[in-house]
């Protein structure tokens, strides 16, 4: 045997003869019998507690639908594998996923899923993913695993060992044109505990400082998953409520933190996600504007720099909507205005 080769949790490598079991936390190695192939390392094989199908609380979407085929039916507690029945998921055969989004982040250690009894070779190829993305609809979080039918057995269960997310995805990302479908998914895992925050009043607004490192498209779906949007900043009584919280904030922080500025792509002007006037500034000297993502300095006061949108950084929610006007769509972003 070459390498590594991984198979019902345990990796397997030449040339060593000592078999590792590590715990939980891996605060403990011991030794067990050596494989016939060499060295087997039992990776942790995350269980969770709950034995609950958390699948069933949360909502599914897909790409697309074929009458009779809707996304929730793969969630609706019933296994029935007859697509005639009308308890199984179907889309469109162009690059087809399907996505669960669960009521908060999860701790997930199995994935079963049932297929239906005819065409079952759709499911040959097909990943599961597992995490807090929504960038290309989620399609880019990581791989628990890859699927294909099980010949004898309409059901199978992955193992995904403790992964953290709250979108699973279901995705065919090869360039055969084959339909999805899935005819019940479940899923068992332990919710999460929410990253550190705290809250403020001020301003009419309540404002949370979140000490989780996203990128900036995904701290603005977070803040708009359990907020209401990214920050915005109208004045200087709004920038120095900033300055005192992040003075304040009682867990470390990244050197910038997120907030609702975004410039336009097509232009030079930066625009607030959540639609507020940009009557107000507070641009670092040294800024060049050559991204369209910017954040707040949690070392200098009172100022404003771009960052890569990739970078993970910490973020800044507004927790209530003084208007009733939606917040900038990212698909639909605002029409170029005079610069900033």
């Amino acid at each position: 045997m070459n390498g590594l080769s991984v198979g019902d949790g345990w990796i397997a490598y030449e040339n060593v003869y000592k078999a590792l079991l590590l715990d939980a936390d891996a605060s403990f190695i011991t030794e067990g019998p050596p494989d016939s192939a060499g060295v087997v390392v039992h990776l942790w094989d995350f269980s969770a507690e709950s034995r609950i199908n958390v699948a069933l609380s949360g909502t599914a979407l897909q790409s697309s639908t074929i009458p009779g085929g809707e996304a929730e039916h793969a969630i609706d507690g019933n296994s029935d594998p007859e697509w005639t029945h009308q308890s199984c998921s179907h889309t469109n055969p162009e690059k087809p996923w399907w996505r669960l989004q669960l009521p908060g982040v999860y701790r997930v250690s199995e994935i079963a899923v049932t297929n239906r009894n005819s065409n079952r070779e759709r499911l040959n190829g097909v990943e599961i993913l597992i995490g807090n993305s929504q960038v290309n609809n989620g399609n880019d979080n990581p791989r628990c695993s890859i699927i294909y039918d099980v010949p004898g057995s309409l059901t199978q269960t992955v193992q995904c060992r403790g992964m953290e997310g709250r979108f699973i995805n279901f995705y065919l990302s090869c360039a055969t044109a084959t339909a999805l479908t899935l005819c019940e998914v479940k899923v068992y895992g332990e919710l999460v505990p929410p990253p550190p925050s705290i809250t403020i009043q001020a301003m009419e607004r309540n404002v949370t400082l979140v000490g989780k490192r996203l990128c900036w498209s995904d701290a603005l779906f977070y803040c708009r998953d359990f907020h209401w949007d990214l920050l915005s900043i109208r004045g200087p009584e709004d920038q120095e409520m900033v300055d005192e919280m992040v003075a304040s904030a009682p867990f470390p922080l990244t050197s910038h933190l997120w907030v609702g500025l975004r410039r336009s792509i097509t232009g030079s002007s930066w625009f607030w996600m959540s639609r507020d006037p940009m009557d107000f500034t507070q641009w670092d000297a040294a800024s060049h504007h050559s991204s369209p993502c910017g954040g707040v300095s949690s070392v200098e006061r009172s100022t404003w720099r771009e960052c890569s949108c990739e970078e993970h950084l910490d973020f800044i929610c507004l927790t209530e909507p003084r208007s009733v006007l939606a917040p900038v769509s990212l698909r639909h972003p605002l029409p170029e205005s005079p610069a900033q």
